[in-house]
């Protein structure tokens, strides 16, 4: 029997972030993203998942809130910091485009061998994919359930990469949006994408 695996993005935190790597930097959404939630709140009504988790950031524990206690199991929602956005290290809040026009060459090269690369600074990517993968083992293991998680572009692009059985540098192939939902079916065989960006 499948488990369903319903991924939830935070809500928006405003466009003078959107081309920002935005990771542990704790920031709050924008009262036009959390505005944006009740159309996601209205998706999940046809879905009935037993559990919830959310990363403890504030961006994702507000669009929690925003969804309201009525979508929500009576016994809560577990915060889990391996939910949690990369830490971009000294990149963390700078714009893509100034990053890649201002530093080392050599170091820009080595960030397309992806999953040796640690953000300077910050967190390497393989500990990063390491801590998804341990939430996602955690979840797999809950079969013919449906869980739902809060949390991050990079967290959810991971997942589905681990999911559909495919090399970890293939995130960027994923385009999630803030205030939506990406839906896993997950199978002893492996899992199937049967919902992005609703």
């Amino acid at each position: 029997m499948a488990s369903r695996l319903l991924l939830i993005r935070h809500a928006d935190t405003g466009p003078a972030n959107r081309e920002r790597l935005v990771g542990s930097t704790d920031i709050s959404a924008s009262p036009a993203g959390l505005d944006a939630v009740g159309r996601l709140a209205a998706v999940l009504e046809r879905f009935a998942p037993e559990s919830w988790y959310c990363s403890p950031m504030l961006r994702a524990r507000q669009t929690a809130d925003r969804l309201g206690p009525g979508t929500r199991p009576p016994d809560g929602m577990i915060l889990d910091e391996r939910l949690r956005e990369i830490d971009f290290g000294s990149w963390e809040m700078q714009r893509l485009a100034d990053i890649l026009s201002s530093s080392d060459p050599d170091l820009i090269r080595n960030w397309s061998d992806y999953e040796s690369f640690v953000f300077p600074g910050g967190e390497a990517v393989s500990a990063f994919g390491r801590r998804v993968a341990e939430i996602f083992s955690l979840v797999r293991e809950a079969e013919g359930r449906e869980i739902c998680l809060i949390s991050h572009g990079g967290v959810i692009r991971t997942m589905i990469c681990q999911a559909l059985g495919l090399p970890a540098n293939h995130y960027l192939l994923f385009n999630i949006r803030p205030a939506t939902l990406t839906v896993l079916d997950l199978y002893s065989e492996g899992g199937v994408l049967s919902g992005l960006n609703l």
